[in-house]
């Protein structure tokens, strides 16, 4: 019998507020000409979602968190792993060879067609819902064969060349990691926090020598300066310029969130536009693609800041669907969206943990894009709702999960 305690518990509402809080405080350094101010109505309307994230947050961690049931079998995770890379190797005959390699090897490559189509979405999704759950296996067995089976999973993402999924399944397991733990001690987080200040300057440095590599000339700190419309203060400080360039990434989401709220005309809240809105932004993109092409719907599209920075936040294309109407349900169903799912999946099934690890990435990369849109992310979490039915369902058959 194996038994599972979270020491806290996976909390979206949290990592909402965390991440929206980070790119506000950032933006607020002021070290960009380029960024519009942040009006009263965005900050009010923010702080105000922080507001009922934080109080949602304080009744989630109230919640009891315990589970026990028996081990699935033995050799089941080699299996299933088994499979799963059986699944890529006919991804990989479909596409006449392996991405990562054809990439070394200079071969013409196109990642948007990689894929046997529809059978792709199910592999990635699976396979990373998988990755994360065979995490948690590994901290509660200690098992090094699950260790090893964890990391061949992680190395499909790099074998297709895939660097989201490579990084939204490391997140999801550091989230995973943190729950399961109790999070981090105060030494833990100086020496984090210390890693971070280290980490975010050698991003400046691959940021620069990324684009001197894809222009194939020089690229310096100079040019992303003036790309950036660093500020004559920050020019003159003390910080290294290549702090810059995390300063743009984190916080330029907000700049493009209130650029498109200066400069576009939002379509008028009416019952069509509400239902493209849900269409678009709302349901995941294979589904929501295949429903535009039926119905023949245009997406609509939003003002960004000049330059290179085409991210934004989850709120941004709402708000062009249906102005700040568009904004009050998105905020809503973001508010409401872990309380039906942990109504569906219980905190005391032996999925939960998996699944709100992978539900926590979701909202802690909101404040860059939709992620509920993006498939890679949103359709992981049909696979521990269906195996929990399944677990409920036929009780009595031998658990190969």
């Amino acid at each position: 019998m194996h038994v599972v305690r979270m020491r806290l518990k996976p909390d979206p509402h949290l990592c909402y507020v965390a991440s929206f809080t980070i790119a506000m405080a950032v933006y607020l350094l002021g070290w960009s000409d380029l960024y519009p101010s942040l009006t009263i109505p965005l900050l009010g309307f923010l702080v105000a979602t922080f507001i009922i994230h934080f109080w949602l947050s304080r009744r989630f961690q109230k919640r009891p968190a315990e589970t026990s049931y028996p081990d699935p079998a033995k050799r089941s995770p080699v299996y299933i792993t088994a499979f799963i890379y059986v699944l890529w190797l006919a991804e990989f005959m479909y596409e006449g060879g392996v991405p990562l390699f054809k990439i070394l090897l200079d071969i013409p490559y196109n990642y948007r067609l990689f894929g046997i189509p529809s059978l792709h979405v199910f592999v990635v999704t699976f396979s990373s819902f998988y990755t994360v759950y065979l995490f948690q296996l590994y901290l509660s067995r200690k098992s090094k064969l699950i260790l090893l089976l964890y990391a061949l999973n992680l190395v499909a993402a790099v074998l297709i060349y895939s660097r989201a999924m490579l990084f939204f399944n490391l997140t999801s397991s550091l989230f995973l990691y943190l729950n399961y733990k109790g999070g981090f001690s105060i030494r833990q987080v100086l020496s984090a926090g210390a890693t971070v200040i280290v980490l975010l300057f050698f991003f400046g440095v691959l940021g620069s020598l990324r684009v001197s590599r894809l222009a194939g000339e020089p690229y310096g700190n100079e040019n992303f300066l003036a790309t950036g419309r660093a500020t004559d203060a920050f020019k003159k400080s003390f910080i290294p310029a290549e702090y810059f360039w995390s300063y743009i990434y984190i916080s330029s989401p907000l700049a493009n969130l209130q650029q498109n709220i200066n400069l576009q005309t939002p379509d008028p809240p009416t019952i069509g536009n509400i239902a493209k809105l849900i269409n678009s932004e709302i349901l995941p993109d294979f589904a929501s693609k295949r429903i535009q092409k039926l119905l023949n719907l245009t997406v609509q599209t939003d003002s960004r800041i000049p330059g290179p920075f085409n991210v934004s936040t989850v709120y941004s294309r709402a708000y062009s669907y249906a102005g700040w109407t568009g904004l009050v349900l998105t905020a809503a169903f973001l508010l409401t969206f872990p309380i039906v799912f942990t109504r569906i999946l219980p905190l005391s099934s032996r999925f939960f943990l998996p699944a709100g690890s992978i539900l926590c990435t979701m909202y802690f990369f909101s404040v860059y894009d939709n992620t509920f849109r993006f498939t890679g992310l949103s359709l992981q979490l049909a696979y521990p709702l269906l195996l929990y039915w399944v677990d409920r369902k036929y009780s009595r058959l031998p658990r190969v999960f």
